[in-house]
This record gives C-alpha cells, sequence and structure tokens, in this order.
C-alpha cells in the first residue's frame, strides 16, 4: 500500500473499501451532501479519525474484528482494512499516523482474540506500532506476534 495524506483519504477510503459508502452516505448528509461529492474530510466538518470512526471502525471493523469467527467475504474486508491501515501509518506528513493509533491500533487491546487477529493482518508499520504500544502499556509479546512468519500458526 502506498502512503495516504490527509487530501487523499477520503478517495483511498472510499476506493479500498467501498463497504463504507452507506456510511459515508449518512455523515455527508448531514452537511447537505451526497458521499459523492464529498472529496476530502473537512467537509463533513470533523477530523479524520471521527470520521474513520463513524464510517469504517464502528460499524464494519471493530465488529469483524471482535467476531469468533470470519468467512473469505471478512477475511477479505480486513486485509483491505489492514492495507488502509498500513496507508495511514505511511503519511508522508506523519499526520495520520496517530488518526491510525487512536482510531484503529488502540482497540486492538481490547482482548488476546482481537490482537491474535490484528497481528494476522497487520502489515510491517502496523505491527510495529502494535508491539510498540503493547511495550508502552507493559502487555506481554506473545512471540508469534513478533515474527509475521509464525503467523499461520495462531488459532482463528
Amino acid at each position: 500500500m502506498q502512503a495516504i495524506s490527509s487530501d487523499e483519504l477520503v478517495t483511498q477510503l472510499m476506493r479500498l473499501l467501498p463497504e463504507v459508502e452507506p456510511y459515508f452516505e449518512k455523515a455527508a448528509e448531514r452537511h447537505g451532501l451526497r458521499a459523492s461529492q464529498v472529496t476530502h474530510w473537512d467537509q463533513v466538518n470533523t477530523h479524520p479519525g471521527t470520521l474513520l470512526s463513524e464510517v469504517l471502525t464502528y460499524p464494519l471493523f471493530q465488529p469483524l474484528m471482535e467476531s469468533p469467527e470470519i468467512d473469505a467475504e471478512a477475511e477479505d474486508f480486513l486485509a483491505r482494512c489492514f492495507e488502509f491501515i498500513e496507508g495511514l501509518e505511511e503519511d508522508p506528513s506523519g499526520w495520520l499516523v496517530d488518526t491510525a493509533y487512536f482510531t484503529f491500533v488502540e482497540f486492538f487491546l481490547q482482548s488476546r482474540e482481537v490482537l491474535d487477529r490484528a497481528f494476522r493482518f497487520a502489515r510491517p508499520k502496523t505491527r510495529a506500532e502494535i508491539l510498540a504500544m503493547l511495550r508502552g502499556w507493559n502487555v506481554p509479546v506473545d512471540p508469534s506476534w513478533e515474527d509475521p512468519s509464525r503467523e499461520g500458526e495462531q488459532q482463528e
């Protein structure tokens, strides 16, 4: 995934995760707009993290991350979510790195199962961010989380 800048946030979100469209439509309607008219997050008068929480994190991402079982369609969606998160982590300005952390990464502390799933899908920068968070909170780090080649050993 290439880096996502603040100016590209909406475009990349809609391109990579079209499933957010109905939620994005609701957010746009509050400002008298259609989702197709919104090209920048500030058009819906909010912070990027607030927008992402409203259209992606709460309605779609977190429920799948907490689900006991996921099917192939959900696997594909989560893989694309983590591709998007990685793009935020690579924002050249660094501004969206905090958005990724507070909107997605902190949630991974929810449970061991959520952490296992996060490491299953996490890409390099996101993986490093999760590990740094865990160490910062003195959460024991499972050795399989540090070695991406061991991901297949985790139970789903």
